[in-house]
């Protein structure tokens, strides 16, 4: 079971204390951590592809996930812009773009900043009325957990192989293979390569699992969240089988939004700076000078 902070957030010294704290500031073997910000305490920590799905049939959500994508793959193709876009069998970049552009993905958003995420806690004046929180993971031990790479044996011991990939390493790139095509291996063995092999082998050990990594994609947006996410090749939800090491809680008391907001821009983190763009510049400044 994931853990649940006792501390009461007040302010950002407050936070950052906790944070200290939940990191084990003093222990030089501490685990570091990602956070993600919820405006309302009870929002689940699910992927968004999830959110408005009823079933528990998981070859069923992956079939409705892949006609956003290729509907998305396909449209953006033929749009001009100023950035080259991946090629069409650059799935991780893809479904990074479509992350971030608001498509509902099987990535979960997380940071590797604690004030980013609780910028995005407490910015949401639609939800001022609710307790807000501060999820916390630590990626390493999720992977680790999961089992995501074969333990190496050396010597009759075994070490565990766990890492936090790249989006376009194979372990991730295998895991978001679905969300673009299906896969099953030939009925016909004159027809199954070495590469469908080993391919297959990946797909099978992987499934069903969820594994952290980084982004592709370090357009500006990327950079300044310190983006990071969540692979969910599955429908089991983290809060239910992470341990309190892995996952912890922080909430924050609806009545201390708007104090944490003016902290958060005291010290740089606004809407502007975690949304890089002409539009979002212009939002700032019209609320500067109430306009």
């Amino acid at each position: 079971m994931f853990f649940n902070s006792p501390a009461v957030i007040t302010s950002l010294g407050d936070f950052i204390k906790e944070i200290m704290n939940l990191q084990g500031f003093n222990n030089a073997t501490a685990y570091f951590q990602w956070y993600r910000g919820h405006a309302g305490l009870n929002w689940e920590l699910i992927p968004k592809i999830q959110r408005s799905f009823t079933s528990n049939d998981e070859e069923e959500l992956f079939r409705s996930e892949r006609y956003l994508t290729n509907d998305f793959q396909a449209r953006a193709s033929v749009l001009p812009t100023a950035i080259p876009k991946p090629r069409l069998n650059e799935y991780a970049s893809w479904l990074t773009l479509m992350q971030h552009y608001g498509l509902p993905t099987r990535l979960l958003d997380w940071s590797r900043s604690p004030l980013v995420a609780l910028y995005f806690a407490v910015n949401e004046k639609s939800s001022w009325d609710k307790d807000a929180c501060i999820w916390v993971l630590s990626p390493g031990r999720l992977n680790l957990s999961e089992h995501l790479e074969k333990p190496t044996l050396l010597n009759n011991k075994e070490y565990e192989n766990s890492y936090i990939y790249n989006m376009a390493h194979n372990t991730i790139t295998t895991m978001i293979y679905t969300a673009f095509r299906r896969w099953e291996l030939s009925d016909n063995p004159d027809a199954i390569t070495p590469d469908d092999k080993k391919f297959n082998h990946r797909f099978n050990t992987l499934k069903g699992k969820i594994a952290a990594c980084y982004p592709t994609e370090a357009d500006s947006r990327v950079y300044n969240q310190y983006s990071v996410f969540t692979v969910h090749n599955s429908l089991r939800k983290l809060t239910d089988f992470c341990d309190d090491s892995t996952l912890k809680r922080l909430t924050i008391p609806r009545e201390n939004k708007k104090t944490l907001l003016r902290e958060l821009s005291i010290c740089g983190i606004t809407q502007s700076y975690v949304f890089p763009d002409f539009e979002n510049l212009a939002s700032v400044i019209k609320d500067y000078y109430q306009v």
